[in-house]
């Protein structure tokens, strides 16, 4: 298989890939062929992505919310959920917070009091004997 010389049917630039396929360090250099077939899946990849998230969008737009939803519905797309989470207002955040908070707080006391309930187990245990 020859690499065509002019890549005509490639969008993303052959440079970039090539220059974030080499940031890995277990990779010293790039053949002609395996970037070209990276760069190509890459396209077909974003590509199919977009088609997806276009299809769940009401409208005729693509917006950021439609590709966040599509990866977080899609198992598959695990590995893309912390780098294009759902978008939350601050409002959302902020009560995400305080129920955490609140959590960690009961989780704390909780901890806390089985604790003392097992140290006076263990008192009663000992003035018992």
């Amino acid at each position: 298989m020859s690499t065509p010389k002019v890549e005509k049917d490639l969008h993303l630039p052959l440079s970039r890939v090539k220059t974030i396929m080499k940031s890995s360090p277990e990779v010293d250099a790039v053949g002609a062929e395996p970037l070209y077939l990276v760069t190509k899946v890459t396209e077909m990849f974003v590509t199919d992505l977009a088609k997806r998230a276009f299809k769940n969008s009401k409208n005729n737009f693509l917006e950021y919310k439609h590709i966040a939803e599509v990866v977080q519905e899609d198992d598959t797309l695990d590995f893309l959920r912390e780098i294009i989470p759902r978008k939350i207002t601050v409002r959302q955040f902020k009560e995400l917070m305080a129920k955490k908070a609140a959590k960690a707080n009961s989780d704390d006391s909780s901890e806390e009091s089985s604790e003392e309930e097992s140290s006076e187990e263990s008192s009663e245990d000992n003035n018992q004997e």
